[in-house]
């Protein structure tokens, strides 16, 4: 009996761990790194449920390019590179790859969040996955594309800094308590001033700022640094194929990489496809993230196009928008700061205005 009893407690045991966080630390965070970057800071954790599951915006990362959307209305979840695809139906239970072959499929909701099979979905695409401990405690899943520099131990040695920092920042944010500030200061008996007019609220202009001309590129990386800031590059093939440290220096920091062509292009398909096969010589990746005007844009329906823009990079802003730079990164990053604009980074699947 009191075996029977024992084994009793012991399944219970290992089904409570199985549906537990992968975490030991003390606040909910989850780093998601790529090769040698952790692009990435999620609060929703993974889960080991018979194998281990993710939460779907661990793709956020974009992971050797790739790409993802989803549709809770539609209850479609897609994940995409410009050679490969997975849909998931996620009412019927079932996915469908970019040979049209149908796979039954298990997925989860924690919290309302959807949780995806992380094996099955980064084996699709190639690549490799590891599930680490940062120093500190914290989980850190790694994927990694054949680019990478560092191995496990020696990447989580390095990041810990990185770690640390966002541990921080994420404190200090959940610390600042503005109502309970507020009450503190109408209790206060020493506070007995009348409470000054509030001005209106200044809804800050979201700038997606991306940057041309290889030439001024590490300035433009400097000058991002100063400000903790990541942004979208896009080179033509001429730029990458020439500029392969740079490129290795852009894809290691956390940047977004695209294409672009010249103004005089006359194939422009011809020439994304060269600069993605110098793009994945490179750092082993492609990119579906395209810089054009109009006319050349015209017609290109497997690419994610970014159309350039007349904007002015000291002009007065009214609205969100695309700004491109091409010299001068630092006086357009002042300008910006100066007008408190929100920097945001262009992702394969953002909505741009």
């Amino acid at each position: 009996m009191k075996k029977r009893r024992f084994l009793i407690l012991f399944l219970v045991l290992v089904l409570a761990v199985s549906f537990c966080p992968v975490t030991q630390a003390d606040a909910d965070l989850f780093f998601v790194a790529v090769n040698d970057t952790i692009p990435l800071t999620l609060t929703a954790l993974p889960y080991d449920s018979g194998g281990l599951y993710v939460p779907y915006t661990a793709f956020d990362a974009n992971p050797g390019g790739v790409c993802s959307a989803y549709n809770a209305a539609k209850q479609t979840f897609v994940l995409f590179t410009i050679n490969h695809r997975l849909v998931f139906d996620l009412a019927a239970g079932t996915v469908t790859d970019e040979n049209q072959s149908v796979s039954d499929i298990t997925v989860m909701y924690r919290g309302g969040m959807l949780y995806i099979p992380l094996v099955y979905c980064a084996s699709h695409f190639g690549l490799r996955v590891v599930m680490l401990k940062s120093l500190s405690g914290y989980p850190i899943l790694r994927f990694t594309t054949g680019g990478e520099v560092y191995d496990d131990s020696l990447f989580v040695e390095k990041a810990e800094n990185l770690i640390s920092y966002r541990i921080e920042q994420f404190s200090s944010d959940t610390q600042s308590d503005p109502a309970s500030d507020s009450l503190q200061n109408a209790s206060d008996p020493g506070n007995s001033q009348e409470p000054a007019e509030e001005e209106p609220e200044k809804v800050p202009i979201n700038v997606y700022l991306s940057f041309t001309n290889a030439a001024a590129m590490p300035d433009a990386m400097q000058a991002l640094e100063k400000y903790g800031q990541r942004a979208a590059f896009f080179l033509t093939a001429d730029e990458i194929a020439e500029n392969a440290d740079l490129v290795r220096t852009l894809a290691i920091s956390g940047h977004m990489i695209g294409l672009t062509v010249s103004e005089d292009e006359a194939d422009v398909s011809a020439a994304l496809s060269l600069a993605n096969e110098q793009l994945d010589r490179i750092v082993n990746l492609k990119s579906v993230l395209v810089l054009l005007n109009e006319a050349q844009a015209d017609g290109l329906d497997t690419y994610r196009i970014v159309l350039k823009n007349d904007l002015r990079a000291d002009a007065e802003l009214q609205s969100d928008c695309v700004l491109v730079c091409s010299e001068n990164a630092a006086q357009t990053l002042a300008a910006l700061h100066h007008q408190e604009a929100s920097l945001c980074l262009i992702r394969e699947t953002t909505l741009l205005p």
